[in-house]
């Protein structure tokens, strides 16, 4: 980002983090910086980044499934913090250049524990276990649907992002095979280049374990994999 750009994105980040409160994590990361670091933040306490933190995989998910060609936003997505467990409510704005490339990204994460404590211990005051699972708990087998997007350009996903790599990297390589005319292990090496570019083109290959986990699924070397993305090159 531009040290313009910097500036008033950052005084964005402290606005909101004080507006809203403590229960909003807001975030600002650099996409040019040096492992897209986070760059300003409030409340950071909810996910325990702090300046400097790497971009997590969440985020990475977003970028990968090149979801700011889509719209300038994605809202109200789950996302899961390794550091205690939790399940909050995320959103994330891309901050893209003139030519559409993202540069930044400004992340809004709402941690909701508090107020679904609260809520538990009313409905527990005035129902049985019992109907509370039944009546009021989500329904997590239901199917998810496509994105869809707002009046503003934003995207409101109901498919999954990915929350961590090794996901990711599966879906992206199970995606592409599935497109093969022929059983992988009759491709020849054109038909390997072929393929091995699809998956950069996916963001594939941003990712770390990728090369492993294609060397694997190709049965062939890791080394022919580097030799295959240098062909593409």
């Amino acid at each position: 980002m531009t040290d313009e750009m910097l500036h008033q994105f950052t005084t964005v980040v402290y606005f909101l983090g004080n507006s809203l409160g403590p229960d909003y994590e807001i975030t600002l990361y650099d996409l040019e910086a040096d492992a897209h670091s986070v760059v300003a933040i409030a409340n950071g306490r909810i996910s325990g980044q702090t300046i400097g933190s790497p971009l997590p995989d969440v985020a990475r998910a977003l970028l990968s499934q090149r979801q700011y060609e889509q719209g300038d936003y994605v809202l109200n997505f789950t996302s899961h913090l390794q550091t205690n467990g939790k399940t909050i409510r995320s959103s994330a704005m891309f901050i893209k250049d003139r030519d559409g490339k993202p540069v930044g990204l400004l992340g809004i994460n709402f941690d909701d524990s508090r107020f679904l404590s609260l809520s538990n211990q009313l409905l527990d005051l005035i129902h049985p276990r019992s109907f509370i699972q039944e009546q009021y708990e989500p329904d997590k087998t239901a199917p998810a649907a496509n994105n869809t997007v707002d009046a503003a350009g934003g995207v409101m996903p109901r498919e999954p992002i990915f929350n961590d790599v090794s996901s990711m990297i599966q879906e992206i390589f199970t995606e592409a095979a599935h497109s093969l005319p022929i059983p992988m292990d009759r491709m020849n090496q054109e038909e390997r280049v072929a393929f091995i570019t699809r998956l950069k083109e996916r963001g594939m290959f941003r990712l770390k374990g990728s090369v492993q986990y294609t060397a694997e699924h190709l049965a062939c070397s890791q080394a022919s994999v580097y030799r295959y993305l240098n062909k593409i090159k």
